[in-house]
C-alpha cells in the first residue's frame, strides 16, 4: 500500500514537475516582452539539472513519452550553455604568453554589509591583477582599504547606490566617472599606460532587473555600455556586476551590438552569486573584451564576507605575425 501510494504522488510530482520546467522554459524565451519573463532566462543551469533527474525517474515509472518532453527540455536548456562548456581553441600565441604578457582583471562585488576589508585586501594583493574592479564599495569601506592596497596606489571610485571603482598598479592616463543612465548606474572608466599600451578598463554595477523601474534602468544602462564600447577604439575590458546571466537575451544582444566578447567563453558555469547557497547560484559578474583581446582563463575566486564571488580574468592581445 505504501509502496503504490509513494508511486502514484512520484508519478504525479515528476509529470508536474516537467510542465512547470518546461513553462519556465517557455517564459525564459519571451524576456524581452516583460521583465518578469526575463528573471526565468537566468536559470538554465538549475533547468537543465532538473530535467535529467525529471527525465530519469520518469524512466523509472516507465512514463517514456513524458521522459522524452523532459529529454527535450534538458536539450533547449544546454543549448546556450554549450559555448561555456566546451574548451576553446586558444591562439598558440595566447596559450604560450608569460605572466608580464598577460592582463589580469579581478571583479568583486564586496557587498556593502562586507566588514572584512581586510581580507579583501589581502585577496586584491596576492591576485597579481593588474586591474581591479570593485561594486558596493561604500565610503567607510574605502576609507578601511586604501591603506591596505599598497601595489594599487591609482584609482577611480564613484561611492554613489550603483556606483563602481576602478584600482590598478598602472599609470593612468585619465580618469572619470561616466553616468550610464539618469538616476541609475555610475561607471567607473580608467584608462592606463599598461606596458606602452593604452588600455581602458570600465567599471560597472547594472540596476537590479526587479520592477519596471529598474528594469528600465538596467536597459538603459546596457545601451550606454553598447554606445560606449562603439566609440572605444583601443584595447576595452568591461567588468563588474551585470545583475543579469549569459542567458538572457538583453546580455547576448547587447555583445552583439557592441562587438564586446565574454570572456568566460570556455571556461565553464561557475556561479558568482550568491556565495552562500550553490544550488541556484547563478552567473552575474562578468568581464567582457573588446576585438583586441584573447582570453586565456576566467574563474571565480573564494568566499570574501560577501554574497558575491570574485572573478579573475586573464587576457593577452596577441601579437601579430609577421607580414600579418
Amino acid at each position: 500500500m505504501f509502496r503504490q501510494s509513494f508511486l502514484r504522488i512520484t508519478n504525479k510530482l515528476a509529470i508536474l514537475g516537467t510542465a512547470a520546467l518546461w513553462l519556465c522554459l517557455l517564459a525564459a524565451l519571451l524576456g524581452q516582452l516583460a521583465w518578469p519573463f526575463d528573471l526565468f532566462a537566468h536559470f538554465r543551469v538549475q533547468y537543465a539539472a532538473l530535467f535529467v533527474v525529471l527525465a530519469c525517474v520518469l524512466m523509472v515509472l516507465r512514463r517514456f513519452w513524458i521522459a522524452v518532453a523532459a529529454a527535450a527540455g534538458f536539450g533547449v536548456s544546454i543549448v546556450p550553455l554549450l559555448p561555456y562548456i566546451a574548451s576553446e581553441s586558444v591562439p598558440v600565441a595566447a596559450a604560450t604568453a608569460t605572466r608580464e604578457e598577460t592582463f589580469r582583471v579581478v571583479s568583486f562585488n564586496v557587498w556593502f554589509r562586507n566588514p572584512d576589508m581586510a581580507r579583501v585586501a589581502e585577496y586584491i594583493e596576492k591576485s597579481q591583477a593588474d586591474a581591479v574592479v570593485l561594486l558596493e564599495l561604500t565610503q567607510p569601506q574605502a576609507e578601511r582599504l586604501l591603506p591596505l592596497l599598497p601595489t594599487y596606489p591609482h584609482y577611480q571610485m564613484d561611492n554613489s547606490r550603483m556606483g563602481a571603482a576602478v584600482f590598478t598598479k598602472w599609470p593612468v592616463i585619465s580618469a572619470e566617472s561616466v553616468p550610464l543612465s539618469q538616476g541609475g548606474a555610475v561607471a567607473s572608466r580608467v584608462m592606463l599606460d599598461w606596458r606602452g599600451t593604452s588600455v581602458t578598463v570600465l567599471g560597472v554595477h547594472l540596476n537590479w532587473p526587479l520592477g519596471p523601474r529598474n528594469s528600465a534602468y538596467r536597459n538603459q544602462e546596457l545601451n550606454s555600455l553598447v554606445a560606449l564600447s562603439k566609440a572605444q577604439g583601443g584595447p576595452l575590458l568591461v567588468a563588474g556586476d551585470f545583475n543579469l546571466t549569459p542567458w538572457s537575451e538583453y546580455f547576448s544582444d547587447a555583445l552583439e551590438e557592441s562587438g564586446l566578447r565574454d570572456a568566460a567563453l570556455g571556461f565553464g558555469l561557475a556561479r558568482t552569486w550568491p556565495s552562500q547557497f550553490a544550488p541556484v547560484g547563478i552567473r552575474i559578474d562578468h568581464c567582457l573584451m573588446s576585438r583586441h583581446w584573447r582570453s586565456l582563463t576566467t574563474s571565480v575566486g573564494p568566499s570574501l564576507g560577501s554574497d558575491h564571488l570574485p572573478i579573475v580574468a586573464d587576457v593577452v592581445i596577441p601579437a601579430v605575425a609577421p607580414g600579418g
